[in-house]
């Protein structure tokens, strides 16, 4: 290796020892804390003080006052009136009523919120039976009780037709109507 490269190369690793600091070593502590020059540093002897402002028309403001406040409007709330979800809650359904079959799946989406929008707006637009259903952090919106393969091949093209071209059937457990 020609005699340049290798000084090049000296050079440039003093260089880079150079810019990580290398120095020389760094002097020992003695364990005693240096006072801070005097108008610099952070003066503890204020703290818990809150400085008045400095210059200026401000005035410091005062703390904010509690107020009791007394129900004198006659405003009577009760369940009836209070706000409810836009969709009924599911009817609560028994062990006995629930078996195996098939849903249409829809939409999958990580966000809770839009995926029950999503399940709404099914719901809505093809008068069946929506689901949310929590699958590994994914909400999926599915429709449909189906408790044979061959009726749920049958509801598809229908679905597939009314804004859902991607639609597809999967395997869950279903809502048995009462008989």
């Amino acid at each position: 290796m020609p005699r340049w490269i290798r000084t090049s190369a000296c050079a440039i690793a003093v260089a880079i020892l150079a810019g990580c600091g290398a120095t020389a070593p760094a002097k020992q502590s003695t364990g005693r804390v240096e006072p801070a020059p005097t108008g610099k540093g952070y003066d503890f002897r204020s703290e818990g003080k809150i400085p008045p402002p400095a210059g200026g028309s401000a005035r410091p403001e005062t703390d904010v006052e509690e107020i009791a406040v007394a129900d004198s409007s006659g405003i009577e709330v009760s369940e009836a009136d209070a706000p409810r979800d836009s969709a009924p809650p599911p009817a609560p359904v028994t062990a006995a009523a629930i078996a195996e079959g098939f849903r249409i799946q829809l939409f999958a989406s990580a966000d809770r919120d839009v995926a029950q929008g999503a399940r709404d707006v099914a719901a809505q637009r093809l008068g069946m039976p929506a689901y949310l259903d929590l699958d590994g952090g994914v909400y999926k919106v599915r429709v449909g009780d189906f408790q044979r393969r061959e009726d749920a091949d049958a509801a598809l093209p229908a679905v597939r037709a009314k804004f859902y071209p991607d639609a597809w059937i999967v395997p869950a457990r279903v809502n048995v109507p009462s008989r």
